[in-house]
C-alpha cells in the first residue's frame, strides 16, 4: 500500500493525542480541557474523526459503488483491530486487574456477555475487576462508544448511495442543513427539541456526530477538494459565518462551520513533514481504541509514585508502541483483503488500470 502525499495520517493522529489527552484529565479526576463549554478537547478529536471520515468514506463510495464491497471494506477497516483490542482488555488486562481467581474470573458471567456483545458493537463497559483509586475504576474501555455511531453513520451513507439519493446532492444537502438549522441555529444545542423528540443521549451524539460526518461527505460532494481555489474560498465563507454565529452564542454551530472544512482543506493539502508522518503506517486507529485501557491501568500503578506528565509521557509510549504494533500485525494485513472492483481490460485499457481504482477510504 502506497502512502499517500497528504495531510491526513496527521490529522487523525492529533485527533487521537486530543482524545487521549483529554482522557488522561478524566481519569485523573481532573477536569477535561473544553473547547468553548460546548466539547472536550476530546470531544473536539471525535468531529475532526467523524468529519475526515465523511469525506474519505463518500469518496470510497464514489470511486466503488457497490454495497457489500462497501460494507467489507468498512468492517475490515475497524473490527479486526477491536477484535484483537478487546481479546487483550478481556482475556489479558482483566484477570491481572481482578481481584478474583483466575477460575472466577473467567467463569463471571460478565466476561463472556462484554467480548461478545463488543464483538457485535453492542458495547459494554464492564468485567469484574475495579481500578482502586481511579476517578473510574470501573470502566475498561470509554472510546469505544463512539464505533457504533461511526458504523451507523456509514449505513445512511450506504442507504443514500444504494437509493441514488447521494448523486442528487440537493435532497440531503437540504435535509443535513435543516437539521443544522433546528439543532444549532434554532437554539444552541437543541436541548429542547431533543427533549421533544424523547431521544436518548446515544440519539443525540448521533445526530451531533453524523452532522459533522455529512460535513465531510457534502466537501466531497460539492468537489472542494478538486480547487484549492474553491476550498479556500469555502474556507473564508466558513469562518466568517462562524464569527457570527460565536456572536449570537451558537458554540456547536461555529464548530460546524469550521471544524469539518479546515480539517478537510488541511488534510486535502500535502505540506512537508506533515505529509511523512504515516509514512510508518496509520497508527491513529490503534492510539484511539488503546489508549484508555493503558490510561486506567498505568494511573492505577503509578498516581502515587510518579507525576501526572509522567504517566502522561509512559501513556503515550506504550500507546503508540501498541498502535504500531496493531498496525502492522493486524490492520495493515487486513486492508489487504479489502475487495476491489475489477476493471474490464480492453485494448484502449492500460494494462495496469487495476492500480487506478483503489478506493480512498479511511
Amino acid at each position: 500500500m502506497h502512502h499517500r502525499l497528504n495531510n491526513f495520517d496527521f490529522l487523525r493522529l492529533l485527533a487521537a493525542l486530543f482524545v487521549l489527552f483529554s482522557h488522561q484529565h478524566a481519569l485523573s479526576g481532573l477536569k477535561e480541557p473544553s473547547v468553548l463549554n460546548v466539547h472536550t478537547l476530546g470531544g473536539l478529536g471525535v468531529l475532526m474523526f467523524f468529519s475526515i471520515s465523511g469525506f474519505l468514506v463518500a469518496q470510497s463510495w464514489q470511486a466503488d459503488p457497490n454495497v457489500l464491497r462497501f460494507a467489507s471494506k468498512r468492517m475490515l477497516r475497524i473490527w479486526p483491530g477491536l477484535a484483537v483490542a478487546l481479546t487483550l482488555s478481556a482475556f489479558v488486562l482483566g484477570p491481572a486487574v481482578s481481584q478474583l481467581s483466575l477460575v472466577d474470573y473467567f467463569s463471571h458471567p460478565t466476561v463472556a456477555d462484554y467480548y461478545v456483545k463488543n464483538l457485535q458493537f453492542a458495547l459494554r463497559d464492564m468485567l469484574p475487576l475495579r481500578f482502586e483509586g481511579n476517578a473510574l475504576p470501573t470502566a475498561i474501555n470509554g472510546s469505544l462508544w463512539t464505533i457504533p455511531l461511526e458504523l451507523k453513520c456509514y449505513l445512511a451513507l450506504g442507504i443514500l448511495g444504494v437509493s441514488g439519493l447521494l448523486r442528487v446532492r440537493w435532497v440531503w444537502l437540504a435535509i443535513m442543513l435543516t437539521l443544522v438549522f433546528f439543532y444549532s441555529v434554532w437554539e444552541p444545542r437543541g436541548d429542547h427539541w431533543i427533549d421533544f423528540m424523547g431521544w436518548s443521549l446515544e440519539k443525540r451524539f448521533l445526530l451531533e456526530f453524523g452532522l459533522f460526518f455529512f460535513a465531510g461527505a457534502a466537501f466531497h460532494a460539492l468537489s472542494l477538494h478538486k480547487s484549492a481555489r474553491n476550498s479556500l474560498f469555502a474556507l473564508a465563507v466558513c469562518w466568517t459565518l462562524a464569527a457570527g454565529a460565536l456572536t449570537l452564542g451558537r458554540p456547536l454551530l461555529f464548530l460546524w462551520l469550521v471544524v469539518p472544512v479546515t480539517v478537510l482543506v488541511v488534510g486535502n493539502a500535502s505540506t512537508p513533514y506533515l505529509r511523512r508522518l504515516g509514512r510508518f503506517g496509520d497508527v491513529s486507529y490503534g492510539m484511539y481504541i488503546y489508549a484508555f485501557p493503558v490510561q486506567q491501568t498505568l494511573i492505577w500503578l503509578f498516581k502515587e509514585s510518579l507525576s501526572w506528565w509522567s504517566v502522561l509521557g509512559l501513556t503515550l509510549a506504550i500507546t503508540y508502541a501498541l498502535a504500531f504494533a496493531s498496525w502492522y500485525l493486524v490492520a495493515k494485513h487486513a486492508l489487504k483483503l479489502k475487495p476491489t472492483k475489477k476493471t474490464r481490460v480492453s485494448a484502449d485499457t492500460p494494462r495496469d488500470a487495476d492500480k487506478l481504482n483503489s478506493a480512498a477510504g479511511s
